[in-house]
């Protein structure tokens, strides 16, 4: 067995070795990756016979072991490339980089057979003639090989193309004469006559790269890439890269006759997990408080026009502004912005246009070793799949412009005087800019940064004939960091805490809708309750959103466009709700149940305090009543005003954090924190109000309730068919329609304990029930209320009940009946209270614990003329008044705060719009609860405050 093995494995092995060195020699076979990090070395450490790659920034020999012959090769003048010194010829073969440098015949060589001859012209040429040899390689020499004599001032244009000082034979540019088909459209006039920009000279320019390899035109080649904004057309000239650097597009842009090998310089990222994993390396910083980024910049020919440190100011295309700086210690400074004429930006591009492309390299040190990584840049505006937040499909690059200008022809045009300033316009067709430049860090604990991101936006200009040297456009410049390490327990909660959120949501709102369901005696599929479902779920999963926006901000896991998700959508959910809840509880059936009676019609009574407001029976008064109507339009108006109290100032919420944040802002710099520390300081100034609130000042709710037993005056109110809220007012003392000094007399009573007490049981003092009436009270309670809307649907004014001089005679009919009504009604509340109603009952019990915590009703007893009083200590009736509300206010204060804050990045903005939707809401829900007490109650609303 074991023979067997070892007769297997040593095949395997090296069948293994031999593809491997396969894949590393033959580079034309397989597009090789391109390198993002380059080992930095300075041109000064190159040697004599070493030129200096740009594209790897290292010393590399000219006479490279493998190319060939190639001994005789020589750096250039600037150390940027190789070529075959004077009294050689150059041979360039596909396989090579380099050429082989072949000697022109002397002399002294000509007897050795290992020279070239040609006759050597005796002036200085005109032309380089570049020619096929038999051999299938492409030979530059100085003499015409087409001629017997040494010509090199001729180039027949019949057999050869004339470019630069280069006359080339037509049979080598033939494989390069699909550039030529390459258009890029700019404006169209009229659809039968489009002006378009045509790159002429890019097929030579394509010759000389592809198969000349001469390292200049590769640069021009992807220059002019850039300047087609990254075209993906077949013939243009960033097909070669596309072919070679992407493998996922080679086949599309593969043309017959070209090579497929890396080419040089790098323009491209691969698309998929390879620009995912590129977007998430970590790099060692040696210096965690200053960057250094490491740029060069091109002129379009190819050549090198400027290498060194980056600074933001090169990126600024304000004039009068100060870049930000890079520093690590300068986390989230402010966003440059500034807007720019078209003047502005004509100069700009006669100055730099076209002429300036620009690579960024990250610069660090690792392992004593200066490093330098290249930085993607994320053009938006390249292409839909940019836009979008999968950073799987974004197509990235490595050069880019910031300004790109398209020449006028104005052949055919009178062109105007230099000294006018209106001649600018005739330059330039249109131009593209950069209106858009954010650096974005991706910063890890510790000392690890993650890969810097360029992001980009550009804005097409076109100069017709109506265009403006004072147009305006804009243009940002912004430094941001993000915390890398964050964004597992961002995901961790957008995928575990969010959804359990949400399925706690919709759980209360079906807890709550069963509830309503059974308190509204409807059947569970109506179209009212499916509503009511939807209304909850709003409520809830706002609420939701809220509380995972908050614990991201908490764990500063959150950036502003994952939390922008998350508000934007809860702040619209909880504005639906809080309009539709806070109009239905605005709109309650009220009464004012009045137990005061008239003590003339107490026989032998007067000014008795041990008297019982029953002595003068439940019985009709409407003529001759001497009870006055002050202690209904107090407590009415108390009602309103108690309605549209809060139990937090929203003016000292916009006090304290503003305050914090300046504060906080001058002396720690935390503007990286600002969305977490507005969310904390606006969360705990609210707690502290609600603290503070409870333990100074005095519940409003039970001086209200205090206020009923005063006036002697019961509050009946209906909030659905049969759920509603009752505060028993009925006064100990029997009446309250007295002077001062009983008033003060019976108050010293009712403190000595030397009276009844005020609650609805005898010895009990709960004045406040949540109450489940009757089926039946709301059929009887609208046949007593038939004689007034009959009188109301005959346009009978609620005014006229407090008129002193009816000018109508015809309406005493109706006011007596609308009088009756409301005699009626409020006899029937007292006898109902009273238990008097022999077909119409109640029972008084107090919530289980379970029913106080999902505030709902279980055991409620309730049949068709019986009803059940809960105890309710609590208050609950505040749920209809902003008092109750105020936790959904304040949640949609917060939520329009933050979408403020995230839409304009002005905190005072957010926090005075936070402040004017508080005032409104209490403004619109008084009007609301106004006009509704003067409805229910028959209260004219010239008597309501």
């Amino acid at each position: 067995m074991c023979f067997l093995l070892v007769n297997w494995f040593f095949p395997l092995l090296w069948t293994t070795v031999f593809i491997k060195l396969g894949n590393c020699t033959i580079l034309d076979s397989k597009p090789s990756p391109t390198p993002h990090t380059f080992r930095f070395q300075h041109t000064q450490k190159c040697l004599r016979n070493e030129f200096y790659n740009l594209n790897y920034f290292q010393c590399s020999p000219c006479n490279e072991p493998g190319d060939g012959d190639t001994k005789e090769l020589q750096p250039t003048a600037d150390k940027f490339g190789c070529h075959c010194p004077i009294g050689y010829i150059s041979v360039f073969e596909k396989s090579k980089r380099w050429p082989t440098c072949k000697e022109i015949c002397s002399n002294a060589t000509k007897s050795s057979g290992n020279c070239t001859e040609i006759q050597l012209p005796s002036t200085q040429c005109s032309f380089q003639y570049l020619n096929s040899s038999t051999s299938g390689s492409i030979v530059l020499a100085k003499t015409n090989s087409g001629s017997n004599i040494s010509d090199c001032h001729s180039c027949n244009a019949a057999y050869n193309f004339h470019y630069q000082d280069y006359c080339i034979a037509n049979t080598l540019l033939q494989p390069y004469l699909h550039y030529n088909a390459f258009w890029q459209t700019t404006i169209k006039l009229k659809s039968s006559s489009p002006s378009r920009l045509h790159f002429g000279d890019l097929k030579f320019v394509a010759f000389f790269c592809l198969a000349l390899r001469n390292d200049s035109a590769c640069q021009e080649l992807a220059n002019l890439c850039v300047l087609s904004h990254y075209s993906l057309d077949k013939h243009s000239p960033c097909s070669p890269f596309l072919l070679t650097q992407m493998s996922d597009v080679a086949i599309k842009y593969a043309h017959a006759g070209e090579q497929l090998r890396a080419l040089e310089p790098f323009l491209f990222y691969k698309k998929g997990r390879a620009t995912r994993e590129l977007l998430t390396t970590t790099l060692h910083l040696a210096n965690q408080t200053e960057l250094q980024i490491f740029s060069t910049t091109y002129d379009l020919a190819g050549r090198l026009k400027r290498w060194g440190p980056l600074h933001l100011e090169q990126l600024n295309l304000c004039p009068a502004q100060k870049a930000p700086t890079l520093g690590l210690e300068q986390q989230h400074q402010p966003e440059l912005s500034c807007q720019l004429s078209l003047e502005q930006l004509i100069d700009f591009a006669s100055r730099d246009g076209n002429d300036n492309y620009h690579n960024l390299y990250l610069n660090f040190s690792s392992n004593w070793s200066y490093l330098l990584h290249q930085l993607p840049v994320l053009i938006e505006t390249l292409t839909a799949e940019n836009q979008r937040s999968q950073e799987e499909e974004w197509q990235l690059v490595k050069r880019f412009q910031l300004i790109s200008a398209h020449p006028r022809d104005n052949r055919m045009h009178p062109i105007l005087p230099l000294y006018e300033d209106a001649h600018k316009l005739q330059l330039y067709r249109s131009l593209r800019y950069v209106d858009r430049v954010e650096l974005k860090y991706n910063v890890q604990a510790g000392r690890r940064l993650g890969l810097p991101l360029l992001q980009l936006s550009y804005r097409h200009i076109e100069i017709t004939g109506n265009a403006s040297l004072t147009q305006l456009y804009p243009f940002r410049l912004r430094v941001r960091f993000e915390q890398l390490h964050q964004n597992g327990t961002a995901k961790l909660f957008l995928e575990l805490a969010l959804p359990l959120l949400l399925f706690l949501a919709f759980v209360a709102a079906l807890l709550r809708l069963q509830n309503l369901r059974r308190r509204r005696r409807a059947e569970l599929c109506q179209t009212i309750n499916l509503l009511e479902l939807l209304l909850q779920l709003a409520a809830n999963v706002a609420l939701a959103l809220l509380i995972t926006g908050l614990l991201l901000l908490a764990l500063q896991a959150c950036m502003p466009q994952r939390l922008a998700v998350l508000i934007y959508p809860a702040c619209l959910l909880q504005l639906i709700f809080l309009a539709v809840h806070l109009r239905r509880a605005s709109q309650l059936e009220l009464f004012l149940i009045d137990w005061e009676r008239p003590r003339s019609s107490c026989e032998g009574q007067r000014l008795n305090l041990d008297s019982s407001s029953l002595c003068s029976s439940v019985r009709t008064y409407v003529a001759e009543s001497s009870v006055s109507a002050w202690r209904i339009l107090f407590t009415a108006n108390a009602w309103i005003r108690l309605s549209c109290a809060q139990r937090y100032s929203s003016l000292v919420q916009a006090f304290v954090v503003i305050a914090a944040y300046q504060l906080l802002q001058h002396y720690g710099k935390f503007q990286s924190l600002s969305y977490c520390l507005i969310s904390a300081v606006y969360v705990a100034t609210y707690l502290m109000q609600l603290m503070l609130l409870r333990v100074l000042q005095s519940n409003p709710l039970q001086k209200f309730v205090d206020l009923c037993s005063l006036a002697n005056i019961s509050l009946f109110s209906l909030l659905e068919p049969g759920y509603g809220y009752y505060i028993h007012g009925r006064s100990p003392h029997g009446f309250a329609d007295t002077d001062m000094s009983s008033m003060i007399l019976q108050l010293q009573r009712e403190a000595q304990n030397m009276c009844g007490r005020r609650g609805l049981l005898i010895d009990s003092d709960k004045q406040s029930y949540i109450i489940l009436p009757p089926r039946n009270l709301r059929i009887y309670l609208d046949r007593l209320l038939l004689p007034f809307q009959r009188s109301r649907d005959g346009s009978m004014s609620q005014t006229l009940l407090y008129q002193k001089e009816p000018q109508i005679s015809s309406i005493d009919g109706q006011v007596e009946r609308t009088s009756i009504a409301y005699a009626s009604v409020n006899r029937f509340f007292c006898a109902f209270i009273d238990h008097a109603i022999k077909d119409m009952d109640y029972i008084i019990k107090e919530k289980t614990l379970t029913e106080k915590l999902f505030n709902c009703e279980i055991e409620n007893y309730l049949t068709e003329n019986k009803g059940t009083f809960y105890i309710d200590d609590a208050l609950s009736f505040s749920r209809v008044l902003l008092l109750g509300n105020h936790l959904h206010i304040f949640v949609l204060e917060i939520l329009v705060l933050l979408s403020i804050y995230l839409l304009t990045s002005s905190l005072l903005l957010g926090v005075a719009i936070a402040c004017a939707l508080n005032m409104l809401i209490r403004h619109i829900f008084k009007r609301w609860v106004r006009r509704n007490v003067s409805r229910k109650t028959l209260i004219d609303e010239r008597f309501l405050l």
